[in-house]
């Protein structure tokens, strides 16, 4: 599934998605949305990463942002 960001793709938050269900997200991957097949690709490497990872689209950057949600425990991590 993909969620458009508001803002721009270092924006780690995307308040309608279901997924990151509020929390902040950890950038993992991106690319431009002029690509050829970029969300495929997209989806490949959300599917890599696994655990969560999912893709929003960020419309200001014009790119696909793979991103994974951050768990309360993983906050404030180095």
């Amino acid at each position: 599934m993909t969620t458009a960001l508001p803002h721009s793709a270092t924006t780690s938050l995307a308040p309608g998605c279901q997924s990151c269900a509020g929390r902040p997200g950890e950038r993992l991957y991106s690319i431009g949305t002029g690509q050829p097949r970029a969300l495929a690709k997209a989806d490949a490497e959300a599917a890599a990463f696994g655990d969560g990872a999912h893709v929003h689209q960020s419309l200001p950057d014009d790119q696909y942002v793979v991103v994974r949600p951050i768990t309360d425990t993983e906050a404030g991590q180095p």
